[in-house]
């Protein structure tokens, strides 16, 4: 006998309700732990948050945030408006500011897994399952942000916030989610083109105002300096004049793939590892956003079509360290939403294609195979790989909505 349909829901809600409960107790618990790597001292680096909350305090002082930095190695990289938005956290103890800023990037992923979930089209298993799916492939990732301090949750919600937003009607507030990710880390304006991409001439426009307008009113309080702030910021991170060397194996980006490919000794006596474009690079990024561009035209879901324009965000960035590929959730969600619903044979590949990437992205972690294995995957751009095997994927699922049979027809 089948049991009654409120009783079955009555179910599935105590299930939520438990699952709930459990991630807010091991997100207060766990901040404990993640608050402490960055220490008690703020002029002592101990991980990115220090750098985000001794730029803020900077700005408090009346300086801008490119001036001073804890050490030569770790300055400040980003526009002004982050640690504009960090003020009322740098007024409090590092400590006490760390934890809240765990707090703040444990709840950007779990609305990022909620949003994505709403997004995901109807399926055969529940949709909250199918993100938590997505979120345990990147699992590495979002603890290595939790771990070093970093801001890409934050970005990456306000990315798929940008996507959900939307879909939902409420453009406005789609394209403020968008101006703030981007005004806050740059990677997330290569969605302008998706939407470029879709004819939303008028929405790119607005979307491209509303940014120049927040970033123009983040450097604005820094008066007469703002000239020099914004040059400063343009040459440190968007020249490299920081001097990264972009061939380093922590680089996962295309441009650090190529350049551990195409680098010798000649190469490092002139720099060449520290452009942050070659031609190869150009002609390559063309080709992906070209690749892009035509699944974005061809799909028939927003999901489906803006999933490789999230995997060119972090593919495509002359620098994305490891940490960076948590932006992939949203891909990875439609991906393992696909799988449900599509004929035999794909639904072999893309489950091939996700249980690659969780390897590539989980199993060259130095916690599980060593300190020099995982320099070795690094050094092969095994991450990057599993990037790309999800970008490829991606775009492949598109185009097969498209000029495929229709889930379910055999």
């Amino acid at each position: 006998m089948h049991e009654p349909a409120h009783t079955s829901k009555s179910k599935w809600i105590a299930i939520k309700l438990t699952l709930f409960i459990s991630l807010g107790l091991a997100a207060a618990i766990g901040g404990v732990y993640f608050a402490g790597r960055s220490g008690s001292d703020p002029e002592v680096y101990g991980n990115d948050f220090n750098v985000y909350y001794h730029a803020s305090r900077e700005v408090i002082a009346g300086r801008d945030p490119y001036q001073n930095s804890i050490s030569e190695w770790t300055p400040y990289l980003y526009p002004p408006l982050l640690v504009e938005l960090l003020i009322p956290l740098a007024l409090l103890p590092l400590t006490l500011a760390a934890y809240i800023w765990f707090l703040i990037s444990a709840f950007s992923v779990i609305a990022t897994g909620a949003m994505c979930a709403r997004m995901i089209p109807e399926s055969r298993a529940p949709r909250w399952f199918v993100a938590a799916g997505a979120m345990i492939i990147v699992f590495r990732f979002v603890f290595d942000n939790f771990n070093l301090g970093q801001v890409n949750a934050i970005v990456t919600a306000l990315a798929v916030a940008h996507v959900f937003l939307y879909v939902r009607g409420k453009r406005f507030w789609s394209a403020l989610a968008f101006a703030i990710a981007v005004s806050i880390k740059l990677t997330p304006a290569i969605l302008l083109v998706y939407h470029i991409a879709k004819l939303r001439m008028r929405y790119a426009i607005a979307c491209i105002v509303l940014v120049g307008a927040i970033t123009a009113l983040s450097f604005l309080p820094m008066g007469t300096s703002a000239p020099i702030a914004f040059s400063e910021f343009a040459n440190r991170t968007l020249r490299n004049e920081q001097g990264y060397n972009l061939a380093d194996s922590g680089n996962q980006s295309l441009r650090g793939a190529l350049a551990r490919l195409t680098t010798t000794v000649t190469d490092e006596t002139r720099d060449n590892s520290r452009i942050v474009l070659s031609g190869s690079t150009a002609l390559l990024s063309i080709a992906f956003l070209a690749a892009a561009v035509w699944g974005a035209t061809r799909a028939r879901d927003e999901m489906s079509a803006v999933a490789p324009f999230f995997c060119c965000a972090v593919l495509l960035s002359p620098l994305s360290w490891k940490a960076h590929f948590i932006i992939l959730i949203l891909p990875l969600a439609q991906l393992s939403s696909a799988i449900l619903n599509a004929p035999r044979t794909r639904r072999r590949l893309i489950a091939a294609t996700l249980v690659a990437a969780f390897v590539l992205f989980n199993l060259t972690s130095p916690s599980v195979i060593g300190l020099g294995a995982a320099e070795w995957s690094d050094a092969h751009s095994l991450v990057f790989a599993g990037g790309l095997l999800v970008f490829i994927a991606s775009v492949g699922t598109a185009l097969m909505q498209k000029f495929g049979k229709q889930p379910g027809v055999c």
